[in-house]
């Protein structure tokens, strides 16, 4: 009985080293895959770098980082292929996974910039600053400035 316990445990142990180790396999494949991609999208392959990005998505498909960078890096290739439809929007599903995430708030600002009206990208820009929060400020002479509109409205 004791023995069978003692194996138990062993096996255990040797199971989640080898989950650990494959783990780390997994991210390093997915990184080699992920700059295999962006390499290829460098030189202008998109269907090569395409393939990468979803090798990279089978072999760590639960990495949201990985998801929201070949997001954005999908958005640029529509982007640079003449579709912004498409490009838009893979940039909002990566916002959709990182709304803070940089890259595709500036790309999705290039691709409102060229397919909104002025007016409607100002407003974008707007609720991305959340200038909309930001409380109207009133005018406040300095005192100085005070003194001499008195000075000046006196004589």
């Amino acid at each position: 009985m004791r023995y069978r316990g003692l194996l138990i445990m062993v096996t255990l142990f040797f199971v989640l080293c080898g989950v650990c180790f494959a783990a780390g396999l997994t991210a390093k494949e997915a990184v080699n895959y992920y700059n295999k991609g962006v390499e290829a999208q460098r030189n202008s392959n998109f269907a090569e770098a395409d393939i990468n990005y979803q090798k990279t998505l089978l072999v760590d498909p639960n990495n949201s980082m990985w998801q929201k960078f070949i997001l954005n890096n999908r958005g640029v290739m529509y982007a640079q292929v003449g579709d912004p439809e498409k490009a838009e929007a893979s940039f909002k599903a990566a916002l959709g996974i990182d709304s803070k995430y940089k890259p595709a708030i500036t790309n999705l600002t290039v691709i409102y910039e060229k397919r909104l009206n002025r007016c409607q990208y100002l407003e974008y820009i707007a609720k991305l600053n959340e200038w909309d929060k930001i409380k109207p400020a009133k005018l406040v002479m300095s005192e100085e400035s005070a003194q001499e509109q008195k000075r000046a409205e006196g004589k």
